[in-house]
């Protein structure tokens, strides 16, 4: 796989986008993944790849989250532990399962998740008390721990709703959990996936170097812009999300 110049400004560019998104919503590996597999790259290797982005993102979306004070180590740590535990289980077993099923089960809950977040605003925007046990919190976590193990793309929206409707959290501090949970079990899915020969380390920088100012520049944004602006950014690109799984399942 021979790159020009041009192709490694796309590969930046796409990275600010995918950690601007991430950070803000979500999804950015969608753009990612293609992006790199148009390349010329391996699938695989393209999923490992991309762990670099995500890793770096994450340490600055977290670090921009911690200095605006919206970040609680406190509360994320216990999280990110499950989560990794699940994400390591997700990175080794393979999962036979026909991935056009899957992208059609996960479209249809993101979709439920997009109508949610038009039609009860208050869900989202204000931190409230939950009643769901500890133990079941962490269990959804290991759950939603071992799909970005495996798949990754899509996963913060899983983390953000259920830091919404399990923790109680608002999106502004979700959004802030939600960095330190995914950096915390990338690393350990990084290094499983680089055991294997799976990761190229010069595209995963250049990547990561442009999604570590889209991860900035967004968690920058949530803090300023707040609730609102967050729920509805997060609606269009669940349900942009949505419409490209259909596609996929079904072309």
């Amino acid at each position: 796989m021979v790159l020009l110049w041009y192709h490694w400004l796309g590969i930046g560019i796409i990275g600010v986008l995918q950690g601007f998104l991430n950070t803000v919503a979500g999804g950015g590996s969608f753009l990612t993944l293609p992006a790199l597999t148009f390349l010329g790259m391996d699938l695989s290797m393209a999923n490992g790849t991309n762990r670099i982005s995500i890793l770096f993102q994450s340490i600055s979306g977290s670090t921009s989250f911690y200095r605006s004070k919206v970040l609680s180590f406190k509360l994320a740590l216990p999280l990110a532990a499950a989560a990794t535990l699940g994400a390591t289980a997700g990175t080794f077993i393979a999962i036979n399962v026909d991935k056009k099923i899957l992208n059609l089960v996960i479209a249809a809950l993101i979709s439920v998740m997009a109508i949610l977040l038009v039609v009860r605003p208050g869900m989202w925007e204000a931190k409230k008390q939950t009643r769901v046990p500890k133990q079941l919190v962490w269990v959804l976590f290991f759950g939603i721990g071992v799909y970005g193990g495996f798949i990754q793309a899509g996963v913060g929206f899983f983390f953000t709703w259920t830091l919404a409707t399990a923790v109680g959290m608002d999106l502004v501090s979700g959004n802030a959990i939600k960095t330190v949970i995914i950096g915390t079990y990338t690393l350990v899915s990084l290094v499983i996936f680089f055991v294997n020969g799976l990761v190229n380390i010069p595209i995963g920088l250049v990547l990561a170097a442009g999604s570590m100012v889209g991860a900035a520049l967004g968690a920058r944004f949530t803090v300023v812009k707040g609730n609102r602006w967050v729920r509805w950014i997060l609606a269009v690109v669940v349900v942009l999300s949505a419409v490209k799984m259909v596609w996929d399942a079904l072309s």
